[in-house]
């Protein structure tokens, strides 16, 4: 009975500290089920199964502020991501993949300091899918995977963050995620450190939205200099709308992803675009179809160059209230090399639930 009452009093303490110190605790829990084919000829797969962040990235985290006064408030974010599938971490051996962060906010915006999603992977997911919708997004699938290029870092460690306010419907963020592997290389040659730096501007307000982002990730063995045109940097840029007539919210989007020439690799690209539609069926319904293509640029010295892909997405989702939500849908994507030969095929036919607390 001492023990129970000992037990009771200290979880009352820890739930009134977190109320003096305003953290709270957040997530998202989203699992899927379904067939999941992929490959092509004698490699190709199927396979049912329940998997994770089917509509969202399954998360958890905490965060809080301290009210500093005259509007200033100094913030934490330490968020991780999981598999509920199988209850692992995302990243193993990583406590917080996702964000962790500190930094201050204010009438002037924001300023967070830490892991975190870079400016450029912000307006992609806030703008460029249909729903948020992860597992079966066709701009996952064939900007991302079925490319010539890399696919962009989306979150930096060691990275500064600015976030402006909001004025008259525009807005922005600019990052710099520090590499800190500089050294010397054979011979004394200094190396530089690797470094992204990432930026996005936005106009949002009513049914319209417009969208810019530019990143460029620049490798040990380049040039010094972050925003130089020397060889071993990787540029994306991403222009992206939206616009809701009520009965339909259209999407828009055009990525260039390049690699500049090192001695070794020819200069690449690719040119990607996407197109997609959400629309309401009820207060509680609403129905998403988006396309995406990629096509890379084809050079003589690179037999892998010239990949093409495409892909198609149809989602339906239903909430029971305003935390869980009810989906299902398909998603069929293709790769093919630049003599038109199928080198990757995917489909998924899949259902699941998302809660978010």
């Amino acid at each position: 009975m001492k023990k129970s009452l000992v037990f009771l009093a200290a979880v009352a303490a820890m739930g009134g500290a977190s109320a003096q110190s305003s953290v709270s605790l957040y997530g998202i829990a989203d699992v899927a089920f379904g067939q999941f084919k992929s490959g092509v000829g004698t490699a190709e797969t199927t396979n049912i199964k329940l998997e994770s962040s089917g509509l969202s990235s399954s998360r958890w985290g905490m965060k809080g502020s301290d009210d500093l006064g005259g509007g200033l408030k100094a913030e934490f974010v330490l968020e991780a991501g999981m598999n509920v599938d199988t209850g692992a971490q995302k990243a193993a051996g990583v406590a917080f993949d996702r964000v962790a962060t500190v930094g201050l906010s204010g009438s002037f915006g924001a300023v967070a300091l830490g892991r975190q999603a870079l400016p450029y992977d912000s307006l992609w997911g806030d703008a460029n899918n249909t729903f948020d919708n992860k597992l079966m997004n066709p701009t996952k699938s064939v900007w991302l995977s079925n490319t010539d290029v890399a696919k962009y870092k989306d979150r930096g460690d060691n990275a500064i963050v600015f976030k402006s306010a909001k004025y008259g419907g525009f807005s922005g963020s600019v990052g710099l995620a520090l590499g800190e592997n500089k050294g010397k290389g054979v011979g004394g040659v200094e190396l530089g450190a690797d470094q992204v730096l990432s930026m996005q501007a936005r106009y949002a307000d009513g049914p319209l939205m417009v969208g810019f982002g530019y990143q460029t990730q620049k490798s040990q063995n380049a040039a010094t200099t972050l925003l130089s045109a020397s060889s071993g940097n990787t540029s994306y840029m991403l222009m992206t709308g939206s616009y809701d007539l009520g009965m339909a919210k259209l999407i828009a989007g055009y990525n260039q992803t390049k690699r500049d020439a090192t001695i070794n690799v020819k200069e690449a690209s690719d040119d990607q675009f996407q197109v997609g539609v959400d629309i309401p069926l009820s207060s509680t319904a609403k129905v998403g179809i988006g396309y995406a293509t990629s096509k890379g640029d084809v050079i003589s010295s690179n037999a892998t160059s010239g990949k093409k892909g495409s892909g198609f997405s149809v989602v339906g989702v239903y909430d029971l209230s305003k935390r869980t939500t009810l989906y299902g849908g398909l998603l069929n994507t293709k790769a093919e090399n630049a003599a038109g030969v199928e080198i990757d095929k995917s489909t998924a036919f899949a259902g699941g639930i998302r809660h978010k607390f």
